[in-house]
């Protein structure tokens, strides 16, 4: 197959194919999904260069970088483009000037979303591909898969990476797993209409085995539910077989619209004897999971300890897809007990002054609800949600079911909706979640943070409605990340100042 295509009238010819990557350069490599990526290139040594917001450089993702061998650069200027490159990588959003991309554009390299980079290795990947997708809640599912897969000779590309590992790694890969989940990062502003230039690959992925935990409305990456499965059917369409975990609504339809006509195997993973996986309902047992599934009429026990019943479900459906990829069940069995969740997915931080402090990435007003409702078992005390919407788009199009995930909380805490835009012309969406989870909460248990330099903290206006016993549940992907570890810092000392900012 002729993997090339010509570039616009003006432009040098760039290869399209397995040199596409070669020397690519990443912007903003330590945005969710784009430190992966660079992660496994540059392990697999690649010539790989990349540049990091300044607010990133002191980080733990920019020191992973620099080790794995990634020449960083700090901003976003146009002289981190060279003409060597063969590819630009960025994460798909614009919210103001890019000279980086501007700059690719100039000298005519191929300027690539994260995901259109995704698809291009992904099929040219010559060895075994897992690949795990769906609109939203991919994170649990991908890294447990890599995590019960990790035979040494396994290599992957995730949003978000087993809890105290990398989310890339490309040594001695003999098979990949990958999330090619598109909600990845907060994408505000409409996608630049002069991007990309140059020569694109028009390659999608076609995986050995794929994973589709579910098809739903994500704004913005999928305006209506309709789209969201239109996505998934074409990627079960494109695999040599497809896993679908039927406890989810999108997922059984997408099973539907698959027996319409010959294509991939299909096999089906439920809470249902008649699944081809059956999964009996997970059992907690205080710190851990049990979990007993039936595989081609063995049954496989595993003990994993994570938090949440969706979570151990999607450790089911990832121990599954392990399975039908033809995995030893005891070597799974081994490595599940390992798993500790994805990093940032109901992930206990630590306790001070009897309040424990939780993390989570949740995005997804689905992924909101189910995350309060597991933290809602993990405590006899109150618990108090923190919640930093992501996007001004997401919230707005999701706004009602939003505030409505907040209903299993006693106090939710509202902070900024987190987006990269310096202005936002039109109302603040934040309004509309206020309203809902009052609805469903009551006017005195909903509290909404506005931060400026007459303001409160807000570590201390948490530390005000906590007691001992309680949990804060932190979710947000913003600033949100940052606002755990302080939260507990001022649990310890509250008499110590802290800045009025997050």
């Amino acid at each position: 197959m002729d993997t090339t295509t010509r570039p616009p009238t003006g432009r040098s010819s760039r290869p399209i194919g397995a040199d596409l990557l070669t020397r690519a350069h990443l912007v903003d490599a330590t945005a969710p999904g784009m430190e992966g990526l660079a992660l496994w290139l540059a392990t697999r040594q690649l010539d790989i260069t990349a540049s990091i917001p300044h607010a990133e450089q002191d980080s733990p993702a920019a020191a992973r970088l620099r080790t794995a061998g990634v020449k960083v650069a700090v901003g976003f200027d146009a002289e981190h483009v060279q003409a060597d490159r063969t590819a630009v990588v960025w994460s798909g959003a614009a919210t103001g000037p890019l000279p980086e991309l501007d700059q690719a554009q100039a000298v005519g390299l191929p300027v690539l979303t994260r995901a259109l980079a995704l698809a291009t290795l992904t099929r040219e990947y010559g060895e075994p591909l897992v690949a795990v997708y769906g609109s939203h809640d991919t994170a649990t599912a991908a890294a447990a898969l890599a995590a019960v897969l990790d035979d040494g000779r396994t290599s992957w590309i995730l949003t978000a990476p087993t809890h105290g590992g990398v989310p890339g790694q490309g040594i001695n890969g003999r098979r990949l797993v990958v999330d090619l989940c598109p909600d990845a990062g907060t994408h505000e502003a409409a996608s630049r209409s002069d991007l990309p230039h140059g020569p694109q690959p028009v390659h999608r992925a076609t995986p050995t085995v794929a994973l589709i935990t579910g098809a739903a409305m994500n704004a913005p990456h999928f305006v209506d539910t309709l789209e969201a499965l239109d996505a998934a059917t074409t990627l079960a369409r494109a695999s040599a077989t497809v896993v679908l975990p039927l406890w989810d609504k999108g997922a059984k339809i997408v099973h539907e619209r698959l027996s319409d006509r010959p294509g991939p195997a299909v096999v089906t993973v439920g809470l249902e004897e008649s699944a081809d996986v059956w999964v009996l309902p997970p059992r907690w047992l205080g710190t851990d999971y049990l979990l007993t599934l039936h595989h081609r009429g063995e049954r496989h026990q595993f003990t994993v300890p994570v938090a949440g019943r969706h979570h151990a479900l999607a450790v089911c459906a990832g121990i599954a897809t392990a399975l039908v990829a033809g995995e030893d069940p005891q070597a799974v069995a081994q490595r599940a007990g390992g798993f500790r969740g994805a990093e940032r997915s109901l992930a206990v931080l630590g306790a001070q002054a009897g309040v424990t402090v939780v993390d989570s990435r949740a995005r997804h007003p689905r992924e909101i609800a189910q995350d309060v409702t597991a933290a809602r078992m993990l405590t006899e005390g109150s618990l108090v949600v923190v919640l930093e919407p992501d996007g001004v788009a997401r919230t707005s199009a999701h706004a009602a079911e939003i505030g409505g995930a907040l209903g299993d909380a006693d106090h939710a805490v509202l902070l900024p909706v987190s987006t990269p835009l310096a202005e936002d012309a039109g109302p603040d969406p934040l309004e509309a979640v206020e309203q809902a989870a009052v609805h469903k909460l009551g006017q005195g248990a909903v509290h909404r943070i506005r931060l400026g330099p007459c303001e409160p903290a807000p570590e201390q206006r948490i530390f005000e409605m906590t007691a001992e016993g309680d949990l804060v549940l932190v979710v947000g992907t913003g600033q949100a990340e940052r606002l755990g570890p302080r939260l507990l810092f001022h649990l310890a000392a509250p008499a110590v100042p802290i800045p009025q900012q997050l």
